[in-house]
C-alpha cells in the first residue's frame, strides 16, 4: 500500500532543507523583480533630466543622496521580507506545496493547465468551488432557522410566564375582596347588635 503524504508531513519534510523549490523561486524571483522596479535607483542622467531648474552644482549631491535613500528602502525591504518568510514559514509550506503537487502528477504553475487536469472526486475545481459556496449558505440559512424557531420558542415561553402571573394576580385580588366583603357582613351585624333595644330581665 502506497503511503499518502498530508500537508504536514509534507511541511515536516521541507522544513529541514534549505532547497527552493519552483514556488519559492517564483516568489523570490517576483519580490526581487518589484524591488528592482521600485528601488532601482536611476541613471544620474535620468535623474538630472527631471530637475532642469536645479544648479548643477547640486546635481552630484542631490543625486548620490536619493540613490543612498532608494538602497536603504530595498535593504530594509529585504530584510522584513527575509523576516516575514522566516516568521511564517513561507519557505517550508511552499515546498510542502511543492512535494504534494509532485505526488499527484501536477508538476508545473500554470494554474489554468493544472485546473484543466485535476479533479476533485470526478468534479472540476469551478464545480468543487461552486458547490462549497452552495454548501455554506445551505448550512447559514440552517442556522439561522434554527435560530429563529429558538427565538420563537423563547417568546412562546415568556408569554405564557407572563399569563402566569396574570393569573396568580387576578385571583389573589379575587380572594382579597372576598375577604373585605366578609368582614362588613360581620361588623354590620355587630352593629345591629349593639344598637338593639335593651331586653327587660326575666325574673
Amino acid at each position: 500500500m502506497t503511503a499518502t503524504t498530508t500537508p504536514d508531513d509534507a511541511m515536516e519534510d521541507a522544513r529541514p532543507s534549505r532547497d527552493r523549490g519552483a514556488r519559492v523561486a517564483e516568489l523570490r524571483a517576483s519580490f526581487e523583480s518589484a524591488l528592482r522596479a521600485c528601488a532601482e535607483p536611476p541613471t544620474a542622467q535620468e535623474f538630472i533630466r527631471a530637475f532642469p531648474g536645479l544648479n548643477p552644482a547640486h546635481h552630484a549631491a542631490l543625486y548620490d543622496a536619493y540613490a543612498e535613500a532608494l538602497r536603504s528602502v530595498g535593504r530594509h525591504a529585504e530584510e522584513e521580507f527575509e523576516a516575514i518568510c522566516e516568521e511564517e514559514s513561507v519557505e517550508a509550506r511552499l515546498n510542502a506545496i511543492d512535494a504534494l503537487c509532485a505526488e499527484r502528477g501536477v508538476m508545473d504553475l500554470d494554474v489554468a493547465s493544472n485546473a484543466a487536469r485535476v479533479a476533485y472526486s470526478g468534479k472540476s475545481p469551478d464545480e468543487v468551488a461552486r458547490n462549497t459556496r452552495a454548501e455554506a449558505k445551505r448550512k447559514e440559512a440552517e442556522t439561522l432557522r434554527e435560530e429563529a424557531a429558538a427565538l420563537e420558542m423563547a417568546a412562546q415561553e415568556t408569554i405564557a410566564a407572563l399569563e402566569a402571573k396574570r393569573e396568580a394576580v387576578r385571583a389573589a385580588a379575587t380572594g382579597l375582596k372576598t375577604g373585605t366583603q366578609g368582614g362588613d357582613v360581620v361588623q354590620d351585624a355587630s352593629t345591629r347588635w349593639a344598637a338593639r333595644a335593651p331586653q327587660p330581665l326575666k325574673s
